[in-house]
C-alpha cells in the first residue's frame, strides 16, 4: 500500500457555550486542521490538529498547516501502515514540531486499523473499559457566574470538574471559595491556572484556600516554580503544560522518589467544548 495524496482542510470549531476562557485567554472558536491521507488501495485515513490559539503552547494553527505542506510531498509513495517508518521520514523532512506531525500519524493509524479490520485502540494495546468518564470545565467568569455553572453541571450529572483560574490571586481566591462551596459530597474539583500565576501569587492562593478540598493544576509556567508551590501546600497538584518531554517526566518521577514533592501527573477526559 502506498500514499497517493494528502489533503488539508481548515475548519473553525465554534464553542457551544459561546466562549471559553482560561487564564488570560478567551476564544469563541478554535482553528482546526483536518488531514486526509489517500492510498492506492482505496483506503483513506483522517487526522486532526487543533492547537488552542497561538500563544498558549508552542503550536499554532497556521504553523501546523505550513508544516504539513512541508512534510506532505515527502510522504507520497510511503506505506502508511509502516508507522515507525512514517515517523522517521517526517523527522527527516522537518526537525521538531511534533504537533504538526501528530495529524499525519493519526491518519496513518486510521489506515492501519482499516487495513487490519481492527479499531485503533486494539492496535495500541486494547480497551480497558467500556466507557470514559468525562470531567466538565467551568470556564473562567466572575465568581458568582462560575458558582451558578457548577450547580447546573452537577444537575446534569457531572461529578468531576476543572474550574479555570489564573486571572489574579485575589479574584481567584474568591472564585475557588464560591465554586467549591457549591460542590456536592463525593464530587471532585480542580483549579486550573494554565500557568497564569506568578510563583508568589500561587503561594498566596494555596495559603488562602488551605482548608478547601481541591486539586491545583499547573499554577506556574515552569516545573521549578510548581515544585516550590507544592512544597508549601498539602493540595495535590496536577501538571500538564510544563511536561514537554520524556526527560522532564523522568525528572518529576525522580523528585517524587526522593520525597521532594508529591506531584501528580494526570491525563483525563474533558467534555468537548466545541459545537
Amino acid at each position: 500500500m502506498k500514499i497517493t495524496k494528502i489533503s488539508l482542510y481548515q475548519v473553525d470549531l465554534p464553542l457551544k457555550e459561546g466562549s471559553y476562557s482560561w487564564s488570560t485567554f478567551s476564544f469563541a472558536s478554535f482553528d482546526s486542521t483536518v488531514v486526509i491521507v489517500e492510498t492506492d488501495s482505496g483506503l483513506t485515513g483522517v487526522g486532526e490538529i487543533c492547537p488552542l490559539g497561538p500563544a498558549y503552547l508552542p503550536a499554532y494553527a497556521e504553523g501546523a498547516r505550513a508544516g504539513l505542506i512541508k512534510i506532505a510531498e515527502g510522504l507520497i509513495g510511503e506505506d502508511p501502515c509502516q508507522i515507525g517508518r512514517i515517523n522517521v521520514r517526517m523527522d527527516e523532512l522537518l526537525k521538531g514540531h511534533p504537533y504538526v506531525k501528530s495529524a499525519l500519524d493519526m491518519a496513518c493509524w486510521d489506515i492501519l486499523g482499516k487495513a487490519t479490520g481492527q479499531p485503533v485502540y486494539n492496535l495500541l494495546g486494547g480497551r480497558l473499559q467500556d466507557a470514559v468518564k468525562l470531567f466538565k470545565v467551568v470556564s473562567r467568569q466572575d465568581p458568582d457566574a462560575m458558582a451558578q455553572k457548577i450547580r447546573e453541571y452537577q444537575d446534569q450529572g457531572f461529578k468531576q470538574f476543572q474550574m479555570k483560574v489564573g486571572a489574579g490571586a485575589d479574584s481567584d481566591i474568591e472564585r475557588i471559595r464560591k465554586v467549591s462551596a457549591e460542590l456536592r459530597p463525593g464530587n471532585v474539583l480542580a483549579a486550573d491556572a494554565n500557568t497564569g500565576w506568578r510563583q508568589h501569587e500561587a503561594l498566596r492562593v494555596v495559603k488562602a484556600i488551605r482548608d478547601v478540598d481541591i486539586y491545583i493544576e499547573q499554577p506556574c509556567p515552569s516545573y521549578e516554580e510548581c515544585l516550590t508551590v507544592r512544597q508549601h501546600t498539602d493540595h495535590p497538584m496536577i501538571l500538564d503544560e510544563c511536561m514537554e518531554d520524556i526527560r522532564l517526566l523522568m525528572r518529576v518521577g525522580g523528585d517524587n522518589y526522593v520525597g521532594r514533592s508529591l506531584t501528580i501527573v494526570l491525563a483525563g477526559g474533558e467534555e468537548s467544548q466545541a459545537a
